[in-house]
């Protein structure tokens, strides 16, 4: 058996019976223009005529990528098997069918799945939508954690007593988030650090004989996030870490290398072409805003606003009672933003603003029921010094469930209070 690195967080599982691909992401952006790849995908979509399946772990545009999936040819996508964890939507499901992929397979939990003999796939959904699969094949096993968070001794227990044991770990090395405003660089150095004690834990429980370091090859694209590229960990030093304080094989694998997991393989080519890339990216000029208007602002925010309340119909009062206020940076305009009242202009001061948006990203939030949780991804905005970001960040919770058709519930800080939401102390039992 033989991996091929893809890009990212995507790989070919590559067996006599089965050529599975993982999380293909080729080209273009993702998250709002906030993400690009790092390295050139070097697999192009003609070679999915060898495919059999493909695996999503969750619907982030860096793992499930509709623009790229369209691009198979469709008497390619007609052979291939889609492979998805159960889902209430079947959104996934459905768009692979829409498009014509032969066969969408929603896998139940804590249930193993076989492909072909000796080729064998257990799915388990994971927090925020997230899933991770166990490999079985022909007596190896190949854990791809994606996104999961497994960042605890309790986490990494609790998954090693549910998949035991694994041959060899897939998992991610950097932050996939927003971490910090502008000049917090040695708060991301601590993140990244937090990083590699995730994976020293996941290595304790997992005990796997190779870890290979993935989902992590990006970097922040847009003139409004590119802060989020100082503090990364780099490759080099996720080698390091793993190989020596560890004592673990650390597979570092670039576009298109393929690897015969039976056989030693050696990263330092593969380090040396990631570093090559990383330089040449700090060359590259990053993706510019265009302004939306405050016309244009309003209509798209009142209909966010009847999105959620005939989502949530129970909640409609406090809906209406969230405010968040929001500082629009290339408007150079503070707002409030209500669940009654919409957008409405502020004359409140920066510092005062619970957030500082472009009105491109702001435009981005109230047309896409994920655009919350993309925002929360791409970075490209900023916390300032007396705001409170979950008074906005809980509108984009609250369309994120809607979106996935699940329930939400409001946080237990939240009480309606004579037609205005209070914020309570959490109490100690």
């Amino acid at each position: 058996m033989k991996i091929k690195f893809v890009n990212h967080a995507s790989f070919i599982i590559d067996s006599p019976k089965v050529k599975l691909i993982c999380d293909p992401w080729f080209e273009g952006t993702a998250f709002d223009n906030g993400w690009s790849l790092l390295s050139k995908t070097q697999m192009k979509y003609e070679d999915f005529s060898e495919i059999t399946h493909i695996w999503f772990s969750h619907e982030h545009p860096d793992h499930f990528s509709p623009p790229n999936l369209v691009k198979i040819p469709l008497e390619y996508r007609k052979k291939i098997t889609v492979l998805f964890q159960e889902t209430t939507d079947r959104k996934v499901a459905e768009f692979c069918k829409k498009i014509g992929f032969k066969e969408q397979i929603e896998l139940k939990e804590n249930t193993f799945f076989e492909i072909a003999k000796d080729f064998e796939i257990l799915c388990n959904p994971y927090t925020d939508g997230d899933s991770y699969a166990l490999f079985r094949i022909d007596g190896c096993t190949i854990l791809n954690l994606n996104d999961c968070i497994i960042n605890s001794e309790k986490s990494a227990s609790d998954l090693a007593s549910l998949v035991g044991e694994v041959d060899i770990l897939f998992t991610q090395f950097g932050y996939a988030n927003k971490v910090g405003n502008v000049d917090d660089v040695e708060y991301r150095k601590l993140v990244s650090r937090e990083k590699l004690e995730r994976i020293k834990h996941q290595s304790k429980h997992l005990k796997p004989k190779s870890i290979v370091p993935f989902a992590s090859f990006i970097y922040f694209c847009h003139e409004e996030n590119k802060y989020m590229n100082t503090g990364m960990n780099t490759i080099g030093e996720v080698y390091s870490f793993i190989e020596k304080e560890l004592n673990c094989k650390c597979v570092v694998l670039y576009p298109n290398d393929l690897w015969n997991v039976k056989e030693e393989w050696d990263a330092k080519m593969s380090i040396e072409k990631y570093n090559e890339d990383s330089q040449n990216v700090k060359l590259q000029k990053p993706l510019f805003s265009t302004n939306v208007k405050f016309e244009t602002l309003k209509i798209q925010g009142s209909h966010f606003n009847n999105l959620l309340i005939n989502g949530f119909p129970n909640h409609k009062r406090k809906i209406e009672s969230l405010k968040a206020n929001i500082y629009l940076t290339d408007l150079k305009t503070s707002f409030s933003f209500t669940g009654k009242h919409g957008l409405q202009m502020s004359t409140l001061e920066y510092d005062r603003c619970d957030i500082a948006l472009s009105s491109e990203s702001l435009s981005y939030c109230f047309n896409n029921l994920w655009g919350g949780d993309t925002l929360s991804v791409n970075a490209r905005f900023q916390t300032t010094k007396y705001g409170e970001y979950k008074n906005f960040r809980i509108f984009g919770m609250m369309a994120s469930h809607l979106n996935r058709k699940e329930p939400y519930n409001f946080p237990s800080f939240y009480v309606v209070l004579k037609g205005k939401i209070k914020r309570l102390l959490f109490r100690k039992n």
